[in-house]
């Protein structure tokens, strides 16, 4: 059920690769993901490690060819499945915070430019 209350942005594979999304694991090291859809409200992943409902994760998510600034916010997690065994994750988190409002919002921009230049620029 669809509970997302902002636009979604859908990230297709092909453009994945020039979006860098990591989550935060342990003390200090993060892990890379996958994003795979986002609004401003809500982020959903794709990750080879489970993680637990109702948890708090930190993300970080860039642009490397356009936004060098690495955008940091906070989620909960409010689902995790693993369709198959040895399969990755997919993962649905409400963004509880985020440091850089602006930062944020430009990505979104950003994101429509590389869905309209794909195969041109990048």
């Amino acid at each position: 059920m669809e509970r997302r209350k902002g636009e979604r942005y859908v990230v297709p594979e092909i453009y994945r690769k020039y979006i860098t999304f990591k989550v935060k694991q342990g003390a200090s090291d993060y892990a890379d993901g996958a994003l795979f859809d986002f609004s401003p409200n809500g982020i959903g992943i794709v990750s080879r490690y489970e993680l637990p409902e109702e948890s708090e994760i930190e993300c970080l998510i860039s642009v490397p060819k356009s936004l060098t600034q690495e955008i940091p916010f906070t989620a909960k997690i409010k689902y995790c499945i693993q369709d198959n065994p040895g399969e990755d994750y997919l993962i649905g988190a409400e963004i509880i915070q985020t440091r850089d409002k602006v930062w944020f919002a430009l990505f979104s921009k950003v994101h429509d430019f590389i869905k309209e230049r794909i195969g041109e620029i990048y």
